[in-house]
């Protein structure tokens, strides 16, 4: 709830897509995994796999009716090949080898959906996986005749009749190449990887002028393990075109406005300051750059120390600061979050869960461009606001 006992409302900065989560969700999100190992001979062995997702606001009385969603359903057979030991053949609909900042929840790296490949494939100096997965756009293409839609014109009153092209979906193919686990000393390894999109539609059906159609991405990690008690990961991207639309593996080859190119650099990781504290950190630095100048940079800086009282209660801090700097203009918006909480949780360690968290929240904003998208939310372009709760997160 806020501070006037109205509805929680989460802080994001104006243009951008992640917030630093911890007392700052204003959702309920669920994920059910159900599987069953249905085949096993010697070392080979057949999984299915489905995840059902549930999420949206469903905290405000007892009944709250949703929509859930089937995120995963696929079938993966290890050691599927007697030539290729320990290699994993898969098909279906799945959440593939995601990679994320846990602190704001941002996937920066995440093909997922339906495909097929093979992952795992053990090359002596590194694991090589293959994967095409699909992202469609529904009524992403122009095809033949229009339709008439009937229309109410509120000013006047009568009926308007208006010609809508008819539409066709388009079919973003990803062919996504990955070489993990390359040691390079110890608890030193690197990934690489590149993704190629390439979009396509129905025959008869046609692109908008200018679209993309295709792009790339690569990617470039290097985890360092034993980093004082705990991990530092150091990530770089580079997109073009398509690619540029999510800057996460996911294509837009039917649009004509992302043509351009996106630079990401992350760093995050965890460590173990003393006995009682442990640290969470992330710093983000993203620069979309498109030839329609409606491109943008982001910078982003979060840090989560965990005080522990004991095993089981711990005092969390977490500060979050974002910045998103308009390509066009050079006009800049900013958001602060501060949030402090009290947990209970199963263990002594940052990652330990189930965890349940009585927290206060502070943000504090300033927008210098795009205000609207703020001022129709029913908040001055610059504000702070104060919320506080009781928040669970759980997984096992």
């Amino acid at each position: 709830m806020d501070i006037g006992g109205g509805e929680q409302s989460a802080f994001t900065v104006n243009g951008g897509g992640s917030k630093y989560r911890l007392g700052n969700e204003s959702d309920t999100y669920a994920e059910l995994k159900l599987g069953q190992k249905l085949f096993k001979s010697g070392e080979k062995s057949i999984y299915f796999d489905t995840n059902l997702a549930y999420g949206g606001t469903l905290h405000n009385n007892d009944w709250t009716p949703t929509s859930p969603a089937l995120r995963e359903l696929n079938v993966q057979f290890k050691n599927f090949a007697d030539s290729l030991p320990g290699a994993t053949l898969w098909a279906g609909k799945r959440f593939y080898q995601r990679h994320d900042v846990h602190m704001n929840d941002f996937y920066y790296w995440d093909i997922s959906g339906p495909g097929a490949g093979v992952e795992n494939i053990d090359l002596g100096f590194g694991k090589l996986s293959l994967a095409v997965t699909r992202d469609t756009e529904r009524g992403g293409a122009n095809t033949f005749g229009y339709t008439t839609v009937y229309k109410l014109d509120p000013s006047t009153g009568k009926i308007k009749l208006d010609k809508q092209r008819n539409k066709a979906d388009v079919y973003n193919d990803i062919f996504d190449v990955r070489l993990a686990g390359i040691e390079l000393w110890k608890d030193g390894s690197l990934e690489l990887g590149f993704d190629y999109g390439n979009a396509h539609a129905k025959k008869g059906a046609a692109l908008e002028k200018g679209a993309t159609k295709n792009g790339y991405m690569v990617t470039a990690e290097y985890t360092q393990g034993n980093f004082f008690g705990g991990f530092n990961k150091f990530t770089a991207q580079y997109a073009t075109d398509s690619m540029t639309s999510w800057n996460n593996g996911h294509a837009q080859g039917s649009k004509a406005d992302n043509k351009g190119n996106m630079l990401r650099l992350i760093n995050q990781g965890v460590v173990q300051a003393s006995d009682k504290v442990e640290v969470m950190y992330a710093l983000i630095y993203e620069k979309t750059k498109l030839d329609n100048k409606q491109g943008k940079t982001w910078y982003s800086a979060g840090i989560r120390p965990m005080y522990k009282w004991n095993d089981t209660m711990s005092t969390l801090l977490e500060v979050g600061y974002d910045r998103i700097k308009d390509q066009a203009t050079g006009k800049k918006n900013d958001l602060v979050k501060y949030t402090v909480a009290q947990q209970w949780q199963a263990g002594n360690s940052i990652w330990a869960r189930p965890a349940i968290r009585v927290f206060g929240t502070y943000a504090r904003w300033n927008d210098k461009f795009n205000t609207k998208a703020r001022t129709d939310a029913g908040y001055k372009a610059k504000d702070g606001e104060f919320i506080t709760g009781v928040q669970f997160e759980a997984w096992w």
